[in-house]
């Protein structure tokens, strides 16, 4: 929940509701509802009042070597690797890599992915990179696929895993000890289903979620999320795997949260989104998610959220910050000491000539 302040209206209120008590039996009828609609009147006429925002430090930072967007990340160390997605003038996804060290403000490339793709996700399980799923083509025509792939930072080598379950994009992937969690995402509409006004005919968004054994080689199937959704935001917080917010075309606002516990085996729904959004991206810092940005703002010129939101899962409640100060979607989040770090993205609805090699970090105020 979010806590906002409206002492004014409940005063109001509070001493319409004492006067018209002890003038009931003094006022005429009409006298009265004359006194208490002008009353109701006044409180609702006082301005809303706006929540106090909380502070953060943002710092602009070397910027990408290459425009990137709708890509994957994992950090090892202080460096941060960006992996597929889109870049400016090409229209399907790309292989490229490219590290951020932190300590340096340096960027370099890396070793390409094995396969061009977009809306995939990423892990880092001892010490090794796994990259799950996404889509092939380009975002029109997108194709879902299946494949798993890991690469060993020591033999600078990609190697090819068993496949997810089922094929989808837009998924949320994070690992928790071994076991590496992917959650939601979209794939193709099956053939004779039925197409909610204003959804794209060809794919829709799933519950679906499954788990990974590094140690085995093997997914097998969980208990799915009780919301569909895809680009939403996720993140691991004391062992426990977070999914918010998201969109079901038409709808891109889903405020929901979920839980899921894998000591249970369950899914429990948790304080909504303040700021319902999808295809922004999110970081865990010092216990709780951060989320940044979005696409879907039909109140924005550029169809983008700017808003800061940070979710305690120990307090269930939600605090928000000050914005962005240069909004974005589909950017990538990394947090490296007591920085979040936020490369590349679009900056307006769609990508295409607005994905960007801007680099920025925020750090809360203490």
């Amino acid at each position: 929940m979010v806590r906002e302040s409206q002492s004014g209206l409940r005063y109001v209120a509070g001493h319409m509701h004492s006067i018209v008590r002890r003038a009931r039996h003094a006022w005429p009828v009409p006298v009265l509802a004359i006194a208490a609609a002008a009353l109701l009147a006044a409180a609702q006429a006082q301005p809303a009042l706006t929540p106090t925002l909380a502070k953060g430090v943002w710092t602009q930072l070397a910027p990408m070597l290459h425009p990137q967007n709708e890509a994957a990340t994992v950090i090892i160390g202080t460096r941060i690797y960006v992996m597929g997605g889109f870049t400016l003038g090409l229209d399907g996804p790309i292989d490229r890599v490219q590290i951020y060290d932190t300590a340096k403000n340096e960027w370099s490339e890396g070793t390409p992915l094995p396969d061009p793709v977009h809306h995939h996700g990423a892990a880092l399980v001892g010490g090794k990179i796994y990259v799950v799923a996404g889509f092939h083509e380009p975002f029109p025509k997108r194709d879902p696929i299946d494949l798993t792939w890991v690469f060993d930072p020591a033999t600078n080598h990609w190697d090819k895993l068993a496949p997810l379950p089922s094929p989808r994009g837009a998924m949320l992937v994070g690992a928790i000890g071994n076991l590496i969690y992917a959650a939601g995402g979209e794939h193709r509409r099956p053939a004779g289903a039925p197409v909610p006004k204003g959804a794209p005919p060809p794919y829709e968004p799933i519950t679906d979620f499954s788990v990974y054994d590094t140690q085995t080689d093997r997914w097998s199937v969980l208990p799915p999320m009780k919301v569909a959704r895809d680009h939403a935001y996720m993140g691991v917080i004391n062992g426990r795997f977070y999914v918010v917010g998201g969109r079901d075309r038409p709808k891109y606002d889903i405020t929901t949260v979920e839980e899921f516990d894998p000591a249970k085996g369950t899914w429990t729904e948790k304080a909504p989104m303040p700021t319902g959004r999808s295809g922004g991206n999110a970081a865990v810092l010092d216990g709780k998610l951060y989320v940044f940005g979005g696409e879907g703002n039909d109140a924005s010129p550029i169809g983008l959220f700017n808003e800061v939101e940070a979710f305690d899962p120990a307090a269930n409640s939600w605090t928000r910050f000050e914005p962005m100060p240069l909004p974005r979607h589909s950017l990538i989040t990394a947090t490296v000491g007591n920085r979040i770090y936020l490369p590349g993205g679009s900056k307006a609805r769609g990508g295409g000539p607005n994905i960007t090699d801007y680099v920025d970090a925020f750090e809360p105020a203490k």
